[in-house]
């Protein structure tokens, strides 16, 4: 499942060196299950990850992401969230999981 990004899927016009926070509220998304685990990177326009550049720090409490980021370096990212929850799909072997991008703009 893919999830859409609300108030929106680009953070722009950030500029070199600044630091900004954002929260992502999944509750919708994740209905009566819990979070198991979650993920994100950071690759550049090149599909290179760039992850540990950017620092800055996450938290999930209640299906509200809120992560950290420190822009470091001017040019477009890429910022990709993987989401598992603890219960299973029906098929009871694969556990409930989605993704969901972001674009982020360095100038």
């Amino acid at each position: 499942m893919t999830l859409k990004i609300s108030p929106r899927a680009k953070l722009d016009n950030m500029v070199s060196g600044e630091e900004i926070a954002y929260t992502i509220n999944i509750t919708k998304e994740l209905g009566s299950n819990t979070v198991d685990s979650y993920t994100y990177k950071i690759y550049d326009s090149d599909d290179v990850e760039k992850t540990d550049d950017f620092g800055g720090g996450d938290s999930i409490s209640n299906g509200v992401i809120t992560f950290g980021l420190i822009a470091y370096a001017t040019g477009t990212y890429t910022l990709k969230f993987w989401v598992t929850c603890a219960e299973s799909l029906p098929d009871t072997t694969t556990p409930y999981e989605f993704t969901f991008e972001m674009t982020v703009v360095i100038e």
